[in-house]
C-alpha cells in the first residue's frame, strides 16, 4: 500500500512539473526608417529606406534575440529600457512607448559609414511561448 501511495505521489509531482507553462516570450514587430550616411573624400552621400525588424523579448531570462534566433548582448533590461548590441549595431528600446532606436558607425580606408534608425514596435497579436 505504501508503495502504491509513493508511486502516485511521484506521478503527481511529475504531472505538476510538466503542467507548468513554458516561459513566455513576446514577439515585437518594429517598423523603422533607416538612414545610411557615407562620408568619403570624394563626397558625401545618404539614403533612407523603410526597414522591418523583429525581436523576441524574454522577460524571465532577460534575453533579446532577433526572430531568427540570433542573440543580442544585453547591457540593460528593466521595466523601462532594453539596451543591447548585435554585431556593431547598438539598439535602445523604450518599453513605455514602444520606440526603438539603433545606430552604428564604421571607418575604413578614410570612408566613414554611419547608420541610424528609429521607429515604433508593437507586440505581435498574441504572446508566444
Amino acid at each position: 500500500m505504501k508503495r502504491v501511495i509513493g508511486q502516485c505521489a511521484v506521478l503527481l509531482i511529475a504531472i505538476t512539473i510538466l503542467a507548468q507553462p513554458a516561459l513566455a516570450r513576446m514577439h515585437l514587430n518594429c517598423s523603422t526608417t533607416k538612414v545610411i550616411i557615407v562620408n568619403a573624400p570624394s563626397g558625401n552621400t545618404s539614403l533612407s529606406n523603410e526597414e522591418n525588424l523583429g525581436f523576441w523579448v524574454d522577460d524571465t531570462a532577460k534575453i533579446l534575440t532577433f526572430l531568427d534566433g540570433t542573440p543580442l548582448t544585453v547591457s540593460r533590461f528593466d521595466d523601462r529600457w532594453i539596451s543591447a548590441v548585435g554585431g556593431d549595431m547598438f539598439y535602445e528600446f523604450d518599453r513605455q512607448d514602444g520606440f526603438l532606436t539603433y545606430a552604428t558607425s564604421t571607418t575604413k580606408d578614410g570612408i566613414t559609414t554611419i547608420v541610424v534608425g528609429s521607429g515604433r514596435c508593437k507586440p505581435a497579436s498574441t504572446p508566444t511561448r
